[in-house]
């Protein structure tokens, strides 16, 4: 099967040589473990010792059982307070009291051992979270980006970027040049989404019963039996019903009463949802914290494949593609570039709207997805630039305009993987 190089490798390649532990989170197959094995192999080319364990797969091994069991495990058998050495755990959560387990581990071989660890429920990694303070350096890898979904399965080669502010002759010509190829595979990274073994296959009905399979695992080894769920109907209506409410605000209240779920169970099951990176949920934007932290939030799946699962909704044209499905592409493409805290979406009592506000050092950059033929500046992002000083550019996201408008600038969803916002 083809190896695709990571986004994410770039950033955690600086870090291999700090005395930190390093942390990759992220969903059930989207290429934790072959990043580490990624990993594994570069550190072995520079003649550096590394030792892997899959913990998963050693669920009953004494050595996870107390930290000194493992650190003399290693050193009887690896000699590891000899030469220094790098140490990857796959699937950390596994290991009972997480956080504690690392500390011990971490404390005593800092100055000779390496720790690289995995885990796909913040949920278990954030229980003792404390005494990882310090201690680690966190790194989220998503399901593949487009621009990654492009180098698995597209003939030409993406390696460009521009920024916001790029002169749009260039881009012009680099959309003119591209826009059949990019079309037709966003068509089906939208239909599919960025689960690696989904869209390094190629027949329709063994990516199905892939996806199927991995959604499966997900429910059964994640979330009944390892964070154990008692009403699992309850769960699984609650993905279905927040699926077909993308881009839209949760209304706890009315969940509640429609699955006949208590609040407290509810709440439980979101956390839940967002702890194993099935859903995030985004925060709206006020200058008054207070505001913010009491209002509702708008929900989108990290993975925007798995609304053909739980929706049934599927795409044949570029053209065809609902709103709600680009929005959540948008959200998941700003989440690629900035940090899920700096992103918001804004919305007035009278119901005056934008998608989305990114924070970008000291300004604000409204976004807006205005999937239509002939898209115009709203004017809720002109009363939001007259309100705040700090807007210095604005972005629309449009099916096939590309234009600048007095720092507006109109991009075509396929193109915005291939901007810069940050100047």
């Amino acid at each position: 099967m083809k190896i695709i190089k990571r986004e994410l490798l770039d950033k955690v390649l600086p870090w291999l040589d700090e005395r930190k532990i390093i942390l990759i989170k992220g969903a059930r197959q989207v290429g934790k473990t072959t990043l580490l094995y990624y990993l594994k192999d570069i550190l072995e080319e520079q003649n550096k010792r590394v030792i892997y364990f899959s913990i998963d797969q050693e669920i009953t091994n004494p050595i996870f059982k107390e930290p000194k069991l493992l650190i003399n495990y290693l050193k009887n058998e690896y000699n590891i307070h000899n030469r220094s050495s790098y140490l990857i755990l796959d699937e950390v959560q596994y290991i009972k009291s997480t956080g504690f387990f690392l500390k011990v581990l971490f404390d005593i071989t800092k100055s000779y051992l390496n720790i690289i660890v995995s885990g796909s429920s913040t949920l278990r990694l954030s229980e003792d979270k404390e005494f990882l303070t310090g201690r680690k350096i966190e790194f989220l890898l998503t399901p593949f980006s487009f621009l990654e979904h492009l180098r698995a399965k597209s003939s030409f080669k993406y390696n460009l970027l521009w920024k916001v502010t790029d002169r749009f002759k260039i881009l012009s010509d680099f959309y003119k040049t591209y826009k059949e190829d990019l079309e037709q595979h966003f068509v089906d990274y939208i239909n599919w989404g960025g689960y690696p073994e989904v869209v390094l296959h190629s027949q329709s009905e063994k990516r199905m019963l892939i996806l199927k399979e991995i959604i499966n695992t997900y429910i059964r080894k994640d979330v009944i039996d390892f964070l154990r769920i008692e009403n699992v109907s309850g769960f699984n209506n609650l993905i279905s019903i927040l699926c077909s409410q993308i881009g839209n605000l949760v209304n706890k209240n009315e969940l509640s009463n429609t699955l006949n779920l208590h609040s407290n169970t509810l709440n439980k099951y979101l956390d839940i949802l967002e702890g194993t990176f099935i859903f995030s949920f985004l925060s709206p934007f006020y200058t008054n914290i207070r505001k913010e932290l009491s209002k509702m939030q708008k929900v989108y799946l990290n993975n925007i494949g798995l609304l053909k699962q739980f929706t049934g909704i599927e795409y044949d044209r570029y053209l065809l593609i609902n709103g709600k499905s680009i929005e959540n592409f948008v959200y998941n493409n700003l989440r690629s570039t900035f940090d899920k805290g700096n992103i918001f979406f804004y919305r007035t009592i009278s119901k005056s709207e934008i998608d989305f506000i990114v924070k970008s050092k000291d300004e604000l950059i409204p976004v807006e997805v205005k999937f239509r033929q002939k898209p115009k500046v709203p004017i809720s992002i002109k009363r939001f630039k007259d309100k705040y000083n700090n807007v210095k550019k604005t972005v629309v996201v449009t099916k096939n305009i590309l234009r600048e408008e007095k720092q507006v600038y109109f991009f075509p969803v396929i193109l915005l993987p291939f901007i810069k916002f940050e100047i």
